[in-house]
């Protein structure tokens, strides 16, 4: 039995993003839990202790494994699985070949557009909480 990938080559980029993401999400689960257990002083035991090294793995090891392996698994299989696959493939090929990406000079003009509608949603936002501090005081005097 031999394990060979789903086209390979082709969605690499897509595909790789993926099972990195489902890592780092199980990873990140597997710390947490980690540190939930030290500080609630929980799953402390040493199960059993190896005798060269003189090293036990404790219950919150085994439980940080069984929660990483799912994330870890689940990147292996969606990466070789034909259906994910196939859509992140041509997600892939969309985003190279068909979107027509804006050059430099359109993203600063839209940026500035942006940084200028913000700036004056701001100053809007200024002056109505002012009006209303001020109607508020008219209202309710102090």
């Amino acid at each position: 039995m031999s394990f060979r990938l789903y086209k390979e080559g082709q969605g690499r980029w897509a595909r790789g993003a993926l099972a990195s993401i489902l890592f780092l999400v199980g990873l990140f689960a597997t710390i947490s839990i980690s540190q939930w257990s030290e500080g609630n002083n929980w799953g402390s035991d040493v199960m059993f202790t190896v005798p060269v090294i003189d090293w036990g793995p404790k219950v919150k090891d085994l439980i940080s494994v069984l929660v990483f392996m799912p994330f870890l698994l689940s990147g292996a299989w969606f990466y070789n699985h034909a259906r994910v696959s196939d859509f992140l493939i041509d997600t892939e090929h969309e985003l190279e070949h068909k979107v027509t990406w804006p050059t430099r000079t359109e993203t600063v003009k839209n940026s500035i557009v942006v940084v200028i509608t913000c700036v004056v949603i701001l100053g809007w936002i200024v002056l109505a909480d002012q009006a209303f501090q001020a109607l508020r005081d008219v209202v309710y005097p102090s």
